[in-house]
């Protein structure tokens, strides 16, 4: 057998490789917390790089409200919202709250429609589950746990005979809906029969399920504050993370998964309201959550409207670089700093694109520090990611570019909106209000398409 063995550019020293994957690693670690040596307060950096300072705020409501209010944070992907949640989690912590997050893709099918009969069984599941793993309740502090009493409740129903969708002619009874040995968390999340079935049996029964989740939670809220240690109790908030993740792949049911969200958090609202404790939800930004407590995260602001480099921002992204770099020595990875500035504002303030860029140029690397080659080669390597652009995308793309907004005329173009800022060729900033740019990797293609459409014309 012939051994391959792995051998490095003459000018990467020892040191050099072992700095270099130190890096790498430290790269790859992307939603960091207050916890972390590599997490940056952005909200508290000069020059209102996040625009309004979103999570500060609602952290500031939470603590001023009462049990049972509800709030709402929005962002676009790459914003950093989930460590913006983790830092919220613990600030509330710090001052006497009870707080878990659940992430809905642990759950939920997020790839179809979702309604209150789901939403209101995950969310009992999932504060049982989280309070358990974090020790504020044992398997039997509360009688059977979250999921045991759904699923008591459930059996506990007159045994109704109701048709069904599913088949013609069928009909789904209590001992279709559970039977002895069901897991309602697997279930509800991988067999989307079983959804329609329990749909389908809790049809005109809302206001039951709804009265009984709110009593298992009001049970479990009591169970946690009389075992809770910290110096005050303030009380549970639960964050719902991930919502904005619910969006289907196919493009002709995008809108209905749009819309029965949309529905979730404007007719039904009220119905995942749990009046014992204090919910945060995350929602993608194509849901409107209206009145108090609604909040929304950009990218990091990196240029202005005009398109000049926006200097708190450039500044901003430079740190988060410096704190991961090895020592923190960062001239031992760029030549000149004029490098720096020209990979952040090749990620255009989309945080997960600066990681990326940076886990590119350091695989490129031969020799350190890297050169301007080097440099232009990866963001090169990263903007054929981002091609080639649709034709229905590109039209759109011009739009943003010439208005600064979203183009969300008919429900046709949602869905390709939703695209264009799920993979980065759109980026959010703000300036008292919310404004958008096409990608700066992609704008050079924008501009020839719209060369090329004005020649086409003439």
């Amino acid at each position: 057998m012939a051994w391959i063995t792995a051998t490095y550019a003459d000018d990467v020293t020892p040191d050099d490789e072992d700095f270099l994957t130190e890096l790498y690693q430290a790269l790859h670690q992307e939603a960091v917390g207050p916890e972390s040596p590599y997490y940056v307060a952005l909200e508290r950096l000069p020059g209102n790089v996040l625009g309004q300072d979103a999570v500060p705020r609602l952290g500031r409501e939470i603590r001023r409200s009462t049990v049972g209010n509800a709030f709402f944070l929005s962002g676009l992907r790459g914003s950093g919202k989930s460590s913006q949640l983790k830092r919220l989690r613990r600030d509330l912590g710090e001052i006497g709250f009870a707080v878990l997050m659940a992430d809905a893709e642990n759950y939920l099918d997020l790839r179809r429609p979702l309604d209150v009969t789901q939403m209101l069984f995950f969310l009992v599941g999932a504060i049982w589950d989280e309070a358990v793993e974090l020790g504020w309740l044992e398997r039997d502090a509360v009688t059977g746990g979250g999921w045991d009493r759904l699923k008591d409740w459930l059996k506990s129903l007159p045994n109704r005979i109701t048709p069904t969708e599913l088949e013609v002619g069928g009909e789904v009874g209590i001992p279709e809906v559970v039977k002895g040995n069901v897991v309602l968390r697997a279930e509800i999340r991988e067999n989307p029969d079983f959804v329609k079935k329990l749909d389908s049996f809790l049809r005109g029964r809302q206001a039951e399920l709804l009265g009984e989740a709110r009593r298992i939670v009001a049970d479990m809220v009591e169970a946690i504050r009389v075992r809770w240690t910290g110096d005050s109790w303030k009380g549970l908030v639960v964050i719902v993370d991930s919502l904005d993740h619910n969006r289907a792949i196919e493009t002709e049911n995008f809108n209905d998964v749009r819309r029965a969200l949309a529905n979730l958090f404007d007719l039904d609202r009220d119905k995942l309201i749990l009046p014992s404790c204090r919910m945060v939800f995350t929602l993608p930004s194509y849901v409107r959550a209206t009145g108090a407590g609604a909040r929304y995260l950009t990218n990091v602001k990196v240029l202005e409207r005009e398109g000049n480099p926006y200097a708190p921002g450039v500044d901003a992204l430079r740190e988060i670089l410096r704190k991961r770099v090895p020592g923190r020595a960062l001239d031992r990875l760029f030549a000149d700093d004029a490098l720096v500035e020209q990979l952040i504002l090749a990620s255009g303030g989309h945080l997960r694109m600066l990681l990326g860029l940076a886990v590119e140029l350091i695989t490129q690397a031969e020799v350190l520090p890297v050169d301007m080659p080097t440099v232009e080669s990866s963001i090169q390597q990263v903007r054929n990611t981002l091609l080639p652009i649709p034709f229905d995308q590109l039209a759109l793309l011009r739009t943003v570019s010439d208005t600064q907004q979203l183009p969300l005329g008919s429900e046709d173009e949602w869905h390709i909106v939703a695209e264009l800022l799920n993979e980065r060729l759109v980026l959010g900033y703000q300036n008292g209000e919310p404004w958008y740019c096409v990608h700066p990797l992609l704008r050079d293609r924008v501009d020839r398409d719209r060369e090329e459409d004005a020649t086409t014309r003439t």
